[in-house]
């Protein structure tokens, strides 16, 4: 049904009418032409892996976290943390000092937002827990003995301001008893360290190898970056044709490791 309405219009002098046809109830979809809200950003989980722990040593990292609407919230969902640790559902942090026992310890962390309707993700993680911390260990003399395992560590301040190059240096003893190709793999930027680390693979002299690199494994032994321009954590391989004895050479390439920069050294393949 419609109906008119007559305007009173007063133009120079003149009093003129206007009709205006309005339709009783209204109409239109009512978007505005707009196309509606846009959704909100996709909530997801960023954070992947996870720095090792030390029994009795404080703990400390955050799980991170982008999009979604509002406050998160996180949660373990599957499995459990490593004993004396424990997640701040509001942050995300992991915190507390493990008790123990040295072992790795798989677990699931879900997130949800405060929107509706309302997100979630979910991601595997783990967390290696060791027995004790690798030492101090800055020349072949004192190297530290590592078997296959994941191992954690720190970069101990190098005794100079961060205006002077003078890298701190960690070294590590890998011993064969047979042909083995050894795998070292350095984490600390992926565990968000601000370790810049490079590593060498030396003999007893502190002399380069040069069997590194599959598949031929006739490259230098040395590699700065696992991901040039992407991840500075450090990756190598080295092959060995029996019984030896070789050193792995760690190196904070940044030289200012200010608290102690800490990562993990994980070794695998030796017979």
């Amino acid at each position: 049904m419609t109906h008119s309405l007559h305007r009173w219009i007063r133009i120079a002098g003149l009093l003129l009418s206007s009709a205006v046809i309005a339709a009783c109830g209204g109409g239109g979809d009512g978007d505005g032409g707009g196309g509606g809200t846009p959704p909100p950003p996709t909530l997801a989980i960023t954070t992947t892996t996870l720095q090792a722990g030390v029994i009795s040593a404080a703990y400390s990292q955050t799980i991170a976290a982008t999009g979604g609407t509002g406050a998160r919230s996180f949660a373990v969902t599957t499995g459990a943390l490593p004993a004396g640790l424990t997640l701040t559902a509001g942050t995300g942090a992991i915190s507390g000092s493990p008790t123990g026992p040295a072992e790795t310890v798989n677990f699931t962390v879900t997130v949800v937002d405060s929107g509706t309707p309302q997100q979630n993700d979910t991601q595997a993680l783990s967390i290696v827990i060791s027995a004790t911390a690798v030492g101090r260990n800055d020349s072949i003399v004192n190297a530290t003995t590592l078997t296959n395992g994941s191992f954690a560590a720190s970069i101990s301040p190098s005794g100079h301001p961060s205006t002077v190059f003078d890298p701190d240096e960690d070294y590590y003893r890998i011993t064969t008893t047979a042909a083995s190709t050894v795998t070292i793999d350095i984490n600390a930027q992926s565990n968000g360290s601000p370790m810049d680390s490079v590593i060498e693979i030396v003999d007893a002299g502190g002399a380069t190898l040069n069997t590194c690199v599959a598949p031929d494994f006739d490259m230098a032994c040395v590699d700065d970056d696992e991901d040039p321009g992407v991840l500075l954590d450090s990756f190598l391989q080295v092959q060995v044709a029996g019984a030896t004895t070789f050193y792995v050479h760690v190196v904070d390439w940044r030289g200012d490791a200010r608290p102690d920069h800490l990562y993990t050294i994980a070794v695998s393949g030796i017979n």
